[in-house]
């Protein structure tokens, strides 16, 4: 990806698509990179469905895409000597994180552990998706209470439904308690999509406004959610590693998208250097933040790992992962800080 592809299209709208619609960057980007890029998702697990190798698709997925996405906070974070100061103390949790998987391994959890890490870093996942779905809202300044509320269960159950079904089946088997839980969830979600498209339904008879771009990612996201998830099931715990790479890249591509559209317009004013220090230096050309966030990643994780082979050290390094969503939980909160939500265009 280069430089002129990604930075921040302004271009006008073309009449008659989507009139009235509000978006994040411009209709082009926007559809390209935040809806546009479910399909990389199904491209993958296609791949992956007819025997394209696994270790080839993972590489491509962790060191072209996920992994810096991952390491890329820190180009807006540690980097940047404004959001040092206000995130204070919480730049140190990335220590007691690191060591959260080791003790785990120490005390006969591994297995534990990483079920956890996959589970919460799936649950990131889905509230980026939403985090998507609210910025559009406030973009077309849409603030009904039970809208919002309904948006927010939509996406939260379409996301961790599909990897809760993943995890019943591939933890507990035939269990009782298995079916008992896998009925409940499948019983569940249907009415919660009937629910849903009778009030979008509804919304549109009334001739109140759709939000095209919200409803556009949910019918790229959910199908690729419940995809992932049933066929990764089919080869036992492991299978996460499939549903990871539809998804996970997916995620990547937008979070680096946004990422890069912030720190343009954030680092780039009158006086950025000596406010923010070497984040505005980063944010000259995404050649030199991609560069950075690829460089970390392979320091920090792919080195480690190749020296120092074995379970301990992977647990250890999940920390980092922890950290990032810990930090992007933070540091995407556009209530209360004006200079993000200068910088998102809000």
């Amino acid at each position: 990806m280069s430089t002129g592809v990604l930075a921040p299209s302004f271009n006008a709208e073309a009449p008659g698509i989507f009139p009235g619609t509000r978006w994040i960057i411009s209709r082009q980007d926007d559809l390209i990179w935040f809806v546009g890029t479910a399909l990389v998702g199904y491209l993958a697990l296609a791949l992956v469905s007819v025997g394209v190798s696994l270790t080839l698709l993972t590489a491509i997925w962790l060191l072209g895409v996920d992994g810096p996405h991952v390491t890329g906070t820190v180009t807006r974070t540690y980097f940047d000597k404004q959001e040092r100061r206000r995130l204070g103390w919480l730049l140190w949790a990335l220590l007691p994180l690191l060591f959260v998987g080791p003790v785990a391994v120490y005390l006969g959890q591994a297995a534990l552990f990483f079920l956890f890490a996959v589970c919460w870093q799936h649950y990131h996942i889905t509230k980026q998706h939403m985090g998507f779905v609210m910025l559009w809202k406030v973009k077309n300044r849409e603030r009904d209470a039970f809208d919002m509320r309904l948006d927010r269960w939509f996406v939260l159950a379409s996301g961790v439904i599909p990897l809760a079904l993943f995890v019943v089946k591939t933890r507990l088997g035939n269990s009782i308690l298995g079916g008992l839980l896998t009925a409940d969830m499948i019983a569940t979600y249907p009415i919660l999509i009937v629910v849903y498209a009778v009030y979008q339904f509804r919304k549109w008879r009334a001739g109140k406004p759709m939000n095209p771009p919200k409803l556009l990612l949910l019918a790229g996201m959910v199908p690729l959610q419940w995809l992932a998830f049933g066929y990764a099931a089919r080869f036992g715990p492991d299978g996460i590693v499939r549903a990871g790479i539809a998804l996970g890249l997916f995620h990547s591509l937008q979070y680096h998208r946004l990422m890069w559209f912030h720190n343009k317009n954030r680092y780039q004013g009158p006086g950025a250097r000596d406010k923010h220090g070497l984040a505005a230096v980063l944010a000259q050309k995404f050649g030199y933040y991609f560069a950075v966030a690829a460089g970390l990643y392979f320091t920090a994780e792919i080195v480690p790992q190749t020296l120092f082979p074995g379970e301990t050290l992977a647990a250890a390094l999940w920390g980092i992962a922890f950290m990032h969503y810990l930090l992007d939980s933070k540091i995407w909160r556009v209530r209360g800080d004006k200079e993000l939500a200068a910088a998102l265009h809000l």
